[in-house]
């Protein structure tokens, strides 16, 4: 997105966003506008929680309002802003604000992003929504992080399977394992026949570019780059090992337990969902009667209440209980049962490397899913389309024009620091930069971007 000023002139530049509701999705939004240079203005009525953040070092203002006040909106300048997005806990509130803000300046209003729960806003199968009351965009946590799920139980051997260019390109989230031909030798020597290429690693909770010295560990997890026909083949070569996934289990049978097994039947699968609690089972289990799925109420997430209800038998487990701890302990006891995939849903993403440690294979934050979809049409980086991979690393996608200054550039050295220039779509056909002498006109580019390295991209390739 540019600011109104820029606009005429192609250039992209810092702009000003408006951002109600300091909780997690908001305050993530915020830190990751703020680190490219944006003006990031937070409301919130929770005095406390506003103390605490402003004390994050972050360069944000915080100020305490009402956001479905039409004076305070004024007072702190809504219709002046470029991007005002609404996520706090209430729907309501969100769908009022945002209108209250184009209200403010009806001729020229901001773009507006909402955070709407409420699963009847959003055509089947989506987690988005736009134009719905003149909102731009509507985002729902739940049903992104069920998109990301699902995405992750689709092919053999990933985790998290995204494409760009038309889906000429794809970009796939492996697994290491102990047999893997990946597994203790640097990624320029390791056997593939595929033309692919490893672009990222994950250990740890850490982010590293790929590098002609990576050398990927069992358990780490790996980003390749390859041709979208190509997908399952190079996943293989990752984890030879890794089952098809029919059947599976899942734990909690919240928003997302039932709209996660909704989808995966329609497609095929065979699903069991567990419960704790009595009644919200019942409930899962009248939404989901007219599909082939069980759903049983059981109080505790042992190993062996697991092992009886045939979760032993499955090829996935799905950890989604609402509370952190809950969900990581049910992952425990399915690891144990050796099943071929267990993935974790947190509300904290700060979790994810005790989730890795405990044997989880992936894991899902509906904030950072919510978050990646506000981020993806909100920024001034000129991306045709923006995703967040994994907390600190984002791919960017870029068509360079015939009146780039890019054209006729060389490939190699083009692309600024903390960013890797994954591969090149040139007449429709995934090359990767060593392939490539120069840039030219038409030349869709994937980027992937660490720290400010988004930033930087926008000001290299955003005009």
């Amino acid at each position: 997105m540019v600011t109104r000023s820029a606009a005429r002139s192609g250039m992209v530049v810092a702009m000003r966003a408006l951002i109600v509701g300091a909780g997690e999705v908001g305050w993530y939004l915020a830190g990751r506008l703020a680190r490219e240079q944006h003006e990031v203005v937070v409301l919130d009525r929770d005095r406390e929680l506003l103390v605490r953040r402003s004390r994050s070092g972050l360069d944000v203002r915080v100020e305490r309002a009402d956001a479905i006040s039409p004076r305070a909106l004024a007072e702190h300048r809504a219709g002046e802003a470029d991007l005002f997005v609404a996520v706090t806990a209430s729907d309501a509130t969100n769908l009022l604000a945002c209108l209250l803000a184009k209200e403010q300046r009806p001729d020229d209003p901001p773009q507006t992003m909402a955070r709407v729960r409420d699963a009847d806003y959003y055509a089947r199968g989506e987690d988005t929504a736009t134009g719905t009351l003149g909102i731009d965009l509507l985002v729902s946590p739940e049903l992104a992080a069920v998109g990301d799920l699902e995405s992750a139980l689709r092919v053999r051997g990933a985790v998290r399977v995204e494409t760009f260019a038309e889906d000429r390109l794809a970009l796939a989230e492996c697994i290491v394992t102990e047999g893997s031909p990946a597994a203790r030798r640097s990624i320029t020597t390791r056997p593939h026949a595929t033309d692919s290429r490893i672009v990222a690693l994950l250990r740890d909770g850490r982010v590293h570019l790929a590098s002609k010295d990576t050398t990927p560990l069992p358990g780490d997890h790996l980003v390749v780059a390859c041709p979208r026909e190509q997908l399952k083949e190079a996943c293989r070569e990752i984890d030879p090992g890794a089952q098809q996934v029919h059947r599976v289990a899942i734990f909690g049978a919240g928003q997302i337990g039932v709209a996660l097994a909704a989808r995966l039947a329609a497609a095929g699968r065979e699903i069991v969902v567990l419960e704790p609690d009595e009644t919200v089972a019942r409930e899962a289990a009248e939404t989901l009667a007219d599909r082939t799925i069980e759903v049983i109420w059981e109080e505790g997430a042992s190993e062996d209440a697991l092992r009886e209800a045939g979760v032993d038998a499955c090829d996935a487990f799905v950890s989604c209980a609402g509370d952190d701890r809950t969900t990581l302990l049910a992952c425990t006891h399915a690891d144990r049962l050796d099943i071929g995939l267990v993935l974790a849903v947190l509300s904290r993403e700060e979790f994810a490397p005790l989730a890795e440690a405990l044997g989880v294979d992936g894991t899902v934050a509906p904030r950072l899913a919510a978050a990646e979809r506000l981020l993806r049409t909100s920024r001034g980086t000129g991306a045709r389309k923006s995703t967040l991979l994994a907390d600190g690393l984002e791919a960017l996608e870029y068509r360079i024009s015939a009146g780039s200054p890019l054209c006729q550039r060389p490939v190699v050295g083009a692309m600024p620091r903390e960013t890797l220039l994954a591969a090149v779509v040139r007449d429709g056909e995934v090359r990767f930069p060593q392939q490539l002498d120069r840039f030219t006109g038409g030349d869709v580019l994937l980027v992937l971007a660490t720290g400010n390295g988004a930033a930087k991209l926008g000001a290299v390739l955003g005009s």
